[in-house]
């Protein structure tokens, strides 16, 4: 056997300052989708922004630096009967490009349709349209379907929604590849649960359909959100979700949050200790939650942002294992002022506080080649260990091996991100040779590769087919999509946070194994 350590990527190194391009983890974008001409989403004062990149030709050296003389960045798409253009919200993803961003919050709109009115093939074939661009863009969404916005002239009732999300289903599933989440929205202002013009989120019987009917209408393998805890409680129960039961495919396993008023206040506007539990209770509740679901927030618009002091919000994003998290909310790029994003990216992060506060780190990502301290922000912080972080470690594997003989390797990696990887892929050893290429399976479950430093140990016992040709091997680490329409798509694969070759979706070891082509040589070395 032979043996390889890997170091964790360097400020100095290609791509060490760059957040790396991974998929269902990380800050997201936001865009509205569907706004097909003569339906009227209607307006917001939060959302009177242009919806182009207008005049920004510029690309941003460094993620810190402030470009003058450019326009304020705008969302993906307005809310007043503009129709969808995919090129707006691609522009958008690539200018951050750097930061690696590939979820978008991508709402739906659907208040054309309160009055009962089944929704229209139109309408359907526009939303399908847009998962179609999603596969094309590298980009997952994370989805939110709502009805109704601030004022609120009129509302779904209980049976609309049910029947829409009937209507729904058949879309869901067929593009679940894209679908990083879907959000349970629907009911109230955004789809976030509150002054709903039925007061449908006041009636736990239809929440629970609703939840039912989202849960099913989603594939197994798939999780929604709700945006208040309270709501997941009322159901369930005060207890968190236990390990045993996490990725069980039951309802309470596949219920995740969002938060939505992140640090408004010591509350997050109304977000926690709002019945029988105190906040400090709460927060231990989302403690645990959180360590198996899918966490995702935002701050509030504007001068409602809050403080969100830099060391508190890195604080928060490690204690509830934040997944993604929105960059439009609270930033100067998308709005007048200088807000709490803004602040992140201007004060640099403490080693030692990190240290302190137990938060990890790999030892490479504040010294370059030469040991020099390389100062990082709390924005460049929380933008690399949002989600997962995977670093390898040090992998064994054999010098040679014949056709039909035994392949065994071992990888060892650690997660250093403030969570795990939300949904299920397969984690592969590749071997490749000219056009030959064989894939092995490491039996294992991603979703249980906990974030905190959390070290995995990877074994691999497989046969090598008898028909695999003799030659010198490269061989790879990958995590390739799960879904087959995305599997070969090396925008959905993995990146680890390694000094590696990432090519085809592959981390190359730099490593090679000899296939001889008898075992009369094999037995001669």
């Amino acid at each position: 056997m032979r043996a390889k350590e890997f170091r964790g990527i360097r400020p100095d190194d290609p791509h060490g300052r760059t957040g790396l391009r991974n998929p269902e983890r990380g800050f997201r974008t936001e865009i509205y989708f569907s706004t097909i001409p003569g339906e009227t989403a209607g307006t917001c004062s939060c959302h009177s922004k242009q919806n182009k990149l207008d005049g920004r030709a510029l690309k941003p050296s460094c993620q810190n630096e402030e470009l003058t003389g450019c326009p304020r960045l705008m969302r993906g798409n307005r809310l007043d009967a503009v129709e969808f253009s995919h090129a707006q919200w691609q522009d958008e993803l690539d200018y951050f490009t750097y930061d690696g961003v590939t979820v978008m919050q991508s709402y739906c709109f659907l208040m054309n349709y309160c009055d009962g009115r089944p929704l229209s093939q139109q309408k359907l074939d526009d939303i399908e349209s847009f998962f179609r661009k999603l596969r094309e863009s590298g980009a997952k969404a994370l989805l939110r379907f709502a009805y109704e916005l601030y004022p609120t002239p009129a509302g779904p009732s209980a049976e609309t929604v049910l029947n829409h999300i009937a209507q729904l289903r058949p879309l869901l599933r067929r593009y679940q590849d894209v679908i990083y989440v879907l959000q349970c929205g629907f009911v109230g202002r955004f789809g976030e649960f509150h002054h709903s013009f039925h007061h449908l989120e006041e009636d736990a019987g239809f929440c629970r359909e609703l939840l039912a009917a989202v849960l099913e209408a989603l594939p197994e393998g798939r999780n929604t959100m709700l945006r208040y805890p309270r709501l997941k409680r009322a159901l369930f129960g005060n207890a968190p979700l236990s390990e045993s039961e996490a990725f069980s495919g039951t309802a309470r396993a596949r219920i995740g949050h969002f938060n939505d008023y992140f640090m408004e206040n010591n509350n997050h506007g109304g977000t926690f200790g709002m019945d029988n539990l105190s906040l400090e209770e709460e927060f231990r509740y989302l403690d645990g939650e959180s360590r198996y679901l899918p966490m995702d927030g935002e701050l509030q618009w504007r001068d409602l942002a809050g403080v969100a002091l830099p060391h508190e919000a890195l604080l928060n994003f490690h204690r509830w294992h934040y997944d993604t998290f929105s960059m439009v909310h609270g930033h100067s790029l998308f709005e007048q002022d200088f807000y709490p994003i803004d602040w992140w990216k201007s004060v640099p992060v403490d080693p030692m506080f990190l240290h302190d506060n137990r938060i990890p780190v790999s030892d490479g990502y504040f010294f370059d080649a030469a040991g020099r301290f390389v100062p990082r922000s709390h924005f460049e912080f929380i933008r690399d260990h949002l989600g997962y972080r995977l670093e390898l470690r040090s992998a064994r594997l054999p010098e040679s091996v014949r056709p039909g003989g035994k392949l065994e390797a071992e990888i060892r990696l650690v997660n250093r991100g403030f969570s795990a990887p939300v949904n299920a892929r397969p984690v592969l050893l590749v071997l490749k040779c000219g056009a030959c290429c064989h894939s092995f399976r490491f039996q294992t479950d991603i979703r249980r590769w906990y974030g905190n430093s959390t070290e995995q140990v990877l074994n691999l016992s497989a046969t090598l087919p008898p028909d695999t040709l003799p030659g010198v091997y490269q061989a790879g680490f990958a995590l390739p999509d799960a879904s087959e329409t995305l599997a070969n798509n090396p925008d959905f694969a993995i990146r680890c946070a390694n000094f590696l070759t990432f090519r085809d979706g592959v981390n190359w070891l730099d490593m090679e194994i000899t296939v001889h082509a008898d075992a009369e040589a094999l037995r001669g070395e």
